[in-house]
């Protein structure tokens, strides 16, 4: 493992014993926002079942590129990912996960957060649909010298019993981001 990883994954350990369940205790009994929060992601560490992620295209939104960059840059990530998910008393998904995968420069990238999303059944079906937000931790190299960086993103889901194919879009301008970020997800029952 590089430095790069070791910083990475140390950055995470750290913000999540900052955020540890007695670290933000409100005076008036009640939890609180961030004992609020943590009481989800405890409750999907503990009550969760194991997903693993595959990253499938990363796709650069042509409007807002020039080919010469398009050229260069990989829309395939070579990665994988973990994490333990569950869909709560509303319904809604909710996941903590880890993922390392190739960014657009082929260098590898990796990120670890949370993720709530509401969620919908179609009909009488298998079928969920769902879009919602995560937060997470990011490294990369061409970024602030791989020092994790946080950051927040819509998601959106489609899947079918145990499968899911998954996004989330990076807004930007021009020459960078505007992405759109794909993902399958199996959940281990």
């Amino acid at each position: 493992m590089t430095l790069y990883a070791y910083k990475f994954f140390l950055a995470v350990l750290l913000t999540i014993a900052l955020m540890g369940p007695g670290a933000h205790a409100s005076n008036e009994g009640s939890p609180g926002i961030f004992g609020t929060a943590w009481q989800h992601v405890s409750d999907t560490w503990n009550h969760g079942d194991t997903e693993l992620y595959v990253p499938f295209w990363i796709y650069h939104m042509r409007f807002a590129y020039r080919q010469e960059l398009l050229d260069k840059y990989n829309e395939f990530p070579a990665g994988l990912g973990v994490g333990k998910g569950r869909y709560n008393a509303s319904g809604n998904w909710e996941s903590i996960y880890a993922m390392g995968f190739l960014d657009s420069h082929s260098r590898p990238s990796f990120m670890a957060g949370y993720a709530w999303a509401p969620t919908w059944e179609l009909g009488n079906s298998d079928v969920r649909v769902g879009v919602g937000l995560t937060g997470f931790l990011m490294s990369r190299q061409n970024y602030l010298s791989g020092i994790p960086f946080p950051g927040i993103l819509p998601i959106a889901s489609i899947g079918y019993k145990q499968l899911s194919i998954q996004a989330t879009y990076i807004p930007g301008g021009r020459n960078n981001g505007n992405v759109l970020f794909m993902w399958g997800k199996w959940t281990f029952q």
